[in-house]
């Protein structure tokens, strides 16, 4: 597997000596990968190889024989995801206001992973084993987090007892929010954000200039745990 910012579209393991793709076969991978990332970023990387293939109205062979097997299809997929969050770290440390930097990073990432539960699944799932694709964007991404961490500190605007390794602590919790949420309440995150942004930064009196959704009333909430213990039924009856 191999980490670059390819489009996804043609991101495949391909012999240098194969012949140009056919027509046909150009059709079927332009259906494929919309049609994968659409199913991987709305219901995770559970989703099989033969819903990729319903979805996109091809046969399982046929996903197969374009990407080799579901590790490939999701490296060819997430790479230039997963760029995009390592280009975000870069563009921050590019910004002479530390502390907005480190703010816009932090929404900025919360964003992508909000949107794509195969991508936040990817970078923040530790129930996954680590990938040459994953170890690769840790390498990269860590080195990057530590300086928008200290620039913060450095600024005055974030506590010193925050650790750059507090960072994907944060966004992991972040994210529950965001499983907790689901389609009712796909903003919720949000307020999570909210809050770890308040209690991080040195002066946590005024709140972080944060556009933030009302928060749930005693119904949605209930509403919301009612939800997730049902799914927790169905899961364990499977």
């Amino acid at each position: 597997m191999q980490l670059t910012g390819a489009d996804p579209a043609v991101n495949e393991k391909t012999p240098a000596d194969e012949k140009p793709l056919r027509k046909d076969a150009i059709r079927n991978r332009e259906k494929i990968v919309p049609a994968a990332m659409a199913a991987f970023a709305e219901h995770g990387l559970e989703v099989s190889i033969a819903e990729v293939a319903e979805r996109a109205g091809v046969g399982v062979g046929t996903v197969y024989r374009r990407f080799g097997d579901k590790e490939n299809l999701i490296d060819a997929l997430f790479a230039a995801k997963i760029d995009e969050v390592i280009e975000l770290a870069e563009r921050a440390l590019a910004e002479d206001d530390a502390a907005a930097a480190f703010l816009t990073f932090c929404v900025r990432c919360s964003e992508l992973f909000a949107e794509n539960k195969g991508l936040r699944q990817l970078m923040l799932s530790r129930q996954l084993p680590p990938t040459e694709l994953t170890s690769s964007a840790a390498a990269r991404l860590g080195p990057l987090r530590e300086a928008i961490t200290d620039r913060a500190k450095k600024a005055g605007w974030l506590r010193e007892s925050f650790a750059p390794s507090d960072f994907p602590v944060m966004l992991i919790a972040v994210q529950a929010v965001r499983d907790l949420g689901g389609a009712e309440h796909p903003d919720l995150w949000r307020r999570a954000l909210r809050l770890c942004m308040d209690g991080a930064r040195q002066d946590s009196r005024i709140p972080s200039d944060l556009d933030v959704p009302t928060p749930l009333t005693r119904e949605e909430l209930q509403s919301v745990i009612d939800r997730r213990i049902r799914a927790a039924q169905v899961d364990c009856g499977k």
